[in-house]
């Protein structure tokens, strides 16, 4: 008997006892689904107060439907690592994935991005996969060159344009429209007021409007282009054919907005911040989220209310001051730095509405998806289902466990693979001071 055979039985029955219990809702056609919303550096210490005065409308009505927490990350603190742990349920001794780099010629020279060849586990959506179930993962870290899914997978370098297995099925992406200049230009005034010149973009702290421009290049211009590309990405995938069992999709322009931006956001841990530049760059934070939002609550109106869905973070964030404060000259302009503290909500049937959980970690995720889904638990894994979710009901619904499901001796590339969008990569990760 196929593995994809057994897991169907194995889930077959988990739903039928489930569903007699009144465990959860199920779907005439099928099981619940599955929408995960990957927001980069998330933290109740925004997310709050915005919601708080009504700028997160979609979010705050997932948040008050159901159940939220503050999300513990790893260390380190590097999205490809703690976002593949996300991905997994499994720490990076496990999964392979240990930083933004490899240096295949030694320890000095020559950084190449990680890349998904590294990794040396399967991620939740190669499981659901091999169970029968219809994925779809949008933009998520480290899942270039493209690997075979039931389903489709557009990955975290699709955005570069012509590259290769930029996406599964082949040249799925082609019909995407990749986001030019003109298109974020014309949406600037929405997120600040600042008439950007990017003839006049230069690092120099001594030239204050040449900082500025290369402050709007570095760390708004590049993350709305991203995540703008990622959001088409997902209207492509969400209208084509039946809505997909399983959806993760990845934004990243919440970090990079929130490292650029947090000193006109909230001067006062930093003084000295002229009420001019204030003024411009004040609300680029707040007004990023509220188009996060607005991304939110167009996934979820193409879903009923038989969806069960998980927000999620790979860290939080805060102001760049005292223990994290920018030490580096080049590297000035950021003020925004992460925290260990993240977000996860969860929202959908059989969740406890208005419920706030402690002790939740990067790691569950996976793990509470397979076991909401109707799938066993890999006893690899380092993370737990977090059964406390679903209204107290646990123990009507008693975990199941395979002891892995990886296949031993399975083929692991040990070093990153080269993309033509390699030096733009690295470009980007220097402008944060995450290598030299």
């Amino acid at each position: 008997m196929t593995k994809r055979i057994i897991f169907g039985v194995i889930f077959m029955v988990v739903v039928a006892v489930l569903a007699s219990r009144g465990g959860f809702e199920v779907r005439e056609s099928g099981p619940v689904r599955v929408v995960v919303l990957a927001l980069d550096a998330g933290t109740w210490d925004l997310l709050d107060p915005f919601m708080a005065r009504g700028l997160l409308p979609n979010l705050k009505k997932l948040r008050d439907g159901g159940a939220s927490a503050t999300l513990m990350s790893i260390q380190p603190s590097s999205s490809p690592v703690i976002w593949t742990t996300v991905a997994t349920g499994k720490m990076p001794d496990k999964h392979g994935i240990d930083f933004f780099v490899r240096f295949p010629d030694g320890d000095t020279g020559n950084p190449q991005p990680v890349s998904r060849t590294m990794r040396k586990t399967k991620a939740v959506w190669n499981i659901l996969s091999e169970a029968g179930y219809d994925v779809a993962v949008v933009g998520w870290f480290v899942t270039w060159p493209a690997g075979e899914v039931n389903g489709r997978l557009i990955t975290d370098r699709a955005h570069y344009g012509s590259i290769d297995k930029r996406a599964f099925p082949p040249f799925y992406a082609e019909s995407i429209e990749i986001p030019r200049r003109d298109d974020m230009l014309a949406d600037l005034p929405r997120f600040m007021d600042f008439e950007y010149d990017p003839k006049r973009v230069n690092p120099d702290s001594r030239d204050p409007t040449g900082l500025e421009n290369f402050l709007v290049m570095d760390r708004f211009e590049r993350a709305y282009l991203r995540d703008l590309y990622y959001r088409r990405a997902t209207d492509k995938v969400l209208d084509d054919g039946p809505l997909p069992d399983f959806l993760a999709v990845y934004l990243r322009g919440t970090d990079d907005v929130q490292h650029g931006f947090w000193k006109y956001m909230d001067p006062e841990p930093f003084g000295n911040i002229p009420d001019g530049s204030v003024d411009r760059f004040g609300r680029v934070i707040e007004a990023y989220w509220q188009w996060i939002d607005e991304a939110v609550g167009d996934i979820l109106a193409r879903y009923g209310r038989n969806t069960l869905v998980f927000v999620v973070s790979d860290h939080g964030a805060g102001p760049a001051v005292g223990y994290h404060r920018v030490v580096a000259d080049e590297h000035r302009h950021l003020s925004g730095s992460h925290r260990d503290r993240g977000i996860l909500i969860a929202s959908g049937p059989g969740i406890a509405h208005h419920t706030r959980l402690d002790a939740v970690s990067v790691r569950d995720l996976t793990p509470t998806i397979l076991y909401a889904m109707g799938l066993p638990v890999g006893r690899d894994m380092d993370g737990r289902p977090l059964t406390e979710l679903f209204g107290g009901q646990s123990s009507a619904r008693r975990v199941s466990y395979v002891a892995s499901y990886d296949e031993e001796g399975e083929a692991v590339v040990p070093e990153p693979l080269a993309s033509e969008a390699d030096p733009e990569i690295l470009r980007h990760l220097r402008s944060l001071g995450y290598i030299d």
